[in-house]
């Protein structure tokens, strides 16, 4: 679960009081895990602050960030990257330009993880991985594995980033110790004796089993390998990665904009991802998600999921952003 707890930002440019600006004011928000959220508002309403926040790229005046539980408040935006994606508005955003599709998504698939630089390169496996994905968005770009990214066209770009926000290799043993420890909510030396006690235990049933049983076959040793791989995930892999979409196709003409929307419904759905989608297209944030939230004036203003928010429409949206409008200005 993802948690806001009463989160205020002000930003003043110059330095004069008079020109300080409240971009969230005392806000407070649950998003459970996998629900698709859209955010909608006018500009200056908070929208991206709020993901800035969540990302980590922005500290709050005021207020806490909790990711299953724990307080990410301080953690720096790179060590928040093993668990948010994030797809910003500018396609030129989220990619390097002068490395090719294949070096952007081994960077991607390996967010997080642990490794030397000296040993960073390309799996067989993952290459076979990377090109089936990229087949499922139909655009060629399994055909582009070592093209430099900055010829690639705005759509093209866009779904890539798409792609790389929401890959995520399977955490080592080394990462899943680590997120347990963070966000199993239990003292963290408890947490730590318990992973490595139950590690240590399955550690030794497969590897009496693999003694006992000393005719295996390679095939069959591997299905030991595996299950004891899935126990290990099962009981402690606590965190899923969350997508952070900044207007991601505002950038874009129309019909490839309704191509990468259709690709990120798909991907969240497929994933189960819990999902932030920021966009000033009221058609699309009725169309998407399961949630949708409008914000005015660093307010959340509307909160409205399930059938309710089946009955919006846009000319609904527009009256009550104009009735927000109103009384603000009445104060």
């Amino acid at each position: 679960m993802l948690e806001l707890v009463n989160i205020t930002k002000r930003f003043n440019l110059t330095g004069a009081p008079e020109d300080e600006r409240t971009a969230l004011d005392n806000i407070s928000l649950q998003i459970e895990p996998g629900e698709f959220v859209t955010i909608i508002g006018g500009n200056g309403s908070g929208k991206s602050t709020t993901l800035n926040i969540v990302s980590g790229s922005l500290l709050p005046d005021e207020g806490k960030v909790l990711l299953n539980g724990r307080d990410i408040t301080k953690l720096p935006e790179h060590k928040r990257a093993a668990y948010f994606g994030r797809v910003f508005q500018d396609p030129m955003k989220g990619t390097a330009a002068d490395m090719s599709v294949l070096e952007n998504l081994e960077i991607a698939y390996n967010r997080g993880r642990f490794h030397s630089p000296l040993k960073w390169g390309f799996s067989a496996k993952d290459k076979e991985f990377f090109i089936e994905e990229l087949k499922r968005f139909d655009l060629g770009l399994e055909d582009r594995l070592n093209q430099k990214v900055g010829v690639m066209s705005g759509g093209q770009r866009q779904a890539l980033t798409l792609l790389m926000a929401t890959m995520r290799n399977k955490p080592t043993y080394k990462m899943m110790r680590r997120d347990y420890i963070l966000f199993s909510g239990q003292d963290e030396n408890v947490a730590r004796r318990e992973f490595d006690s139950f590690f240590e235990e399955q550690k030794a049933l497969l590897d009496e089993k693999i003694k006992k049983e000393n005719n295996l076959t390679k095939d069959e040793i591997n299905k030991c390998k595996e299950e004891f791989d899935i126990a290990i995930r099962h009981k402690f892999d606590l965190t899923k990665q969350i997508l952070l979409l900044d207007e991601h196709t505002a950038a874009l003409d129309p019909k490839t904009a309704k191509k990468v929307l259709e690709l990120t419904d798909r991907v969240v759905k497929e994933n189960g991802m819990t999902t932030l989608m920021v966009t000033h297209n009221m058609k699309d944030a009725i169309t998407y998600g399961d949630r949708l939230i409008m914000f005015h004036l660093g307010h959340i203003i509307l909160d409205v999921k399930g059938e309710e928010k089946k009955k919006l429409t846009v000319d609904k949206l527009l009256k009550m952003f104009e009735e927000a409008d109103k009384k603000a200005e009445e104060l």
